[in-house]
């Protein structure tokens, strides 16, 4: 196996759906009008990614939302079998398998629990003591720095870099990529991707075929 950890981003890449925030928008009801002024201002450089996530979850307030409704969401999100064996194949190979996703950590970590992925960084809803949303987040993955995690992932398993394969589907995937042996695109959103990884696959049986290659 040519790498020691195997870095996935999650929405779109090891499951094909849409955001995990565009779910909870809509389960919600946040008006598209808003939700479109607060990712403007983020990309504008107006406010920093936790102040995004602030004003993003204000939007569901007047639904006074809870944990319970936040699970209630993503209840019926799975990996599909396909996922779940390329999953296997690359930890049976020796791999460690880790999620770096810019999304919901709820969604983030039950998909790490279906794959047995060895850690999971994800953004957090905070709640009080009754599982009530506080309308605050803690923000660790931000999707224009998601190196960051990656940096995190090599220091808590002790391996350099180069020994790292991070794969993604989207332009914001390729700050994963800074330093790492291996730069995959998988499903690719975005010619920007391709560009900057090292291979392209539209199914994930096909990218861990190559990776297992010697």
């Amino acid at each position: 196996m040519r790498y020691a950890v195997v870095v996935f981003d999650l929405d779109g890449t090891l499951i094909e759906r849409e955001p995990s925030w565009v779910t909870l928008h809509r389960y919600f009801g946040a008006r598209d009008r808003d939700v479109d002024a607060n990712m403007d201002a983020f990309m504008a450089g107006e406010i920093d990614y936790a102040e995004w996530m602030e004003l993003d979850i204000a939007l569901w307030k007047p639904h006074a939302p809870s944990l319970d409704h936040v699970y209630k969401a993503f209840k019926d999100v799975v990996a599909e079998p396909k996922t779940r064996d390329a999953v296997m194949r690359l930890k049976a190979a020796g791999a460690k398998v880790y999620i770096v996703s810019s999304g919901i950590d709820v969604l983030a970590c039950a998909i790490g629990r279906q794959l047995g992925a060895d850690g999971v960084y994800a953004n957090e809803l905070n709640a009080d003591n009754d599982g009530r949303l506080t309308g605050t987040g803690t923000c660790r993955v931000d999707p224009q720095r998601k190196h960051e995690a990656v940096c995190e992932i090599a220091q808590k398993e002790g391996v350099p870099l180069a020994s790292i394969a991070c794969v993604g589907d989207t332009k914001y995937d390729i700050s994963m990529f800074e330093g790492v042996g291996g730069k995959y695109a998988l499903n690719p959103k975005h010619q920007e991707l391709i560009d900057a990884a090292d291979a392209s696959f539209d199914d994930i049986e096909l990218l861990v075929d190559h990776m297992l290659i010697p």
